[in-house]
């Protein structure tokens, strides 16, 4: 399984960590390639192990001019190998597995989960720069003309495999799941004396830029001035966080929102299980209806409303249970707010509504399923 992240501290490989725990259970041998990042590990709260148990781990480094070492430590283990494994389409890992593929050709299997490429991509958003949009979107699309078969993990990038002319019939859907870790009563008590009295709702995600948070914060007077206990939580750290804090208190809303930067896995599911609803404001562009928001997910399993953007994977998740809002608007987010946190138990019953539909749905299992249908039919594909 070749990736490009150290999966120790980054947010979003709890999709391949999980992936591999599935398979590994299921009697599969796996190596799950890390790149581990020193200075990350220095400055972050890990986030799970390197690999979950029985998994084998190749760790490769992670500075440019290591890219040939990389390609002979993956040709190595690809000798080993039945099938490959991508996801992320970063030349730092996809170019010494297409290298390694041609001396042992192997099924390649694809696993697109997000928009990396072009303007509007993850590339692009992240660094700032125009040119690491383009150069990611070049990759996204040659990938299509390697692989055997892709798991998409929403409508929309199923939609542009189809357009880009990729087999109908080797497209397998390949949504997030969740796994709920267990909770330490120490946790559970402190963040129950910390939101005593209030009423928690929770943020989660990364802050590299400030628009959609923002608008969070714009709401919020609106809000408070009908419900004065409420509390908005801000799970999660980046760039915007600064701005953000200074935007809360320059509009008097300090005692009204805690950021509380990056917290363990443990802790972010902690508070999310103790929040009265989970906010998901998203844009309607390529990338936010690309997405299969875990998010999402993890707080249908503990039983938590979901306020969100009727865009992309949400309402597909969320189905009747969901609270949508059409726009970024602040005015129509508050109401929306107030309506929910108003139904008094009817929160409740969306709340039960959502745990079922993810135990009937969008657990891990229920992915790796998908997955594995993929790789069966990668295996019947003349190398």
């Amino acid at each position: 399984m070749a990736q490009r992240f150290d999966i120790a501290n980054v947010g979003c490989a709890e999709r391949i960590w999980r992936q591999a725990e599935q398979l590994q259970q299921r009697g599969h041998s796996i190596i799950l390639v890390n790149f581990p990042h020193p200075e990350r590990r220095r400055l972050y709260p890990r986030l799970r192990s390197d690999a979950p148990e029985g998994v084998k781990v190749l760790d490769l480094d992670r500075k440019a001019v290591s890219i040939r070492a990389n390609y002979y430590r993956i040709t190595q283990a690809m000798s080993e190998v039945d099938l490959v494994h991508l996801w992320k389409p970063y030349p730092d890992i996809l170019l010494p597995a297409l290298f390694a593929l041609g001396k042992y050709p192997k099924p390649l299997h694809y696993d697109w989960d997000d928009l990396e490429g072009g303007p509007d991509g993850v590339a692009a958003r992240l660094t700032g720069s125009r040119m690491a949009g383009r150069l990611l979107a070049f990759w996204e699309r040659e990938i299509l003309n390697w692989c055997d078969t892709i798991t998409c993990a929403s409508d929309e990038i199923c939609r542009l495999c189809t357009k880009a002319g990729f087999p109908p019939g080797h497209l397998f859907p390949g949504p997030v799941g969740a796994t709920i870790p267990a909770l330490p009563e120490p946790l559970l008590r402190q963040w129950k004396h910390r939101l005593e009295g209030r009423i928690p709702l929770v943020f989660l995600g990364q802050l590299e830029t400030d628009d959609f948070p923002g608008m969070i914060l714009d709401c919020l007077p609106k809000v408070i001035a009908q419900i004065p206990h409420v509390l908005l939580v801000v799970v999660g750290d980046g760039q915007a966080r600064k701005k953000l804090e200074c935007a809360a208190s320059n509009q008097g809303l300090a005692s009204h929102v805690l950021f509380t930067g990056y917290v363990p896995r443990e802790e972010a599911h902690t508070i999310l299980s103790k929040s009265s609803l989970l906010l998901f404001p998203l844009n309607d562009d390529l990338l936010s209806r690309c997405k299969s928001p875990l998010v999402v997910i993890e707080a249908m399993a503990h039983g938590i409303p979901v306020v969100a953007s009727r865009v992309g994977e949400a309402p597909r998740m969320l189905g009747d249970a969901g609270c949508y809002v059409e726009t970024l608007n602040a005015d129509d987010w508050a109401g929306v707010i107030l309506e929910a946190l108003g139904s008094g138990s009817g929160l409740d019953s969306r709340g039960n509504e959502l745990r079922q539909r993810y135990l009937d749905n969008w657990t891990w299992k229920h992915s790796v399923n998908s997955l594995i249908q993929a790789y069966e039919c990668a295996m019947n594909c003349p190398l």
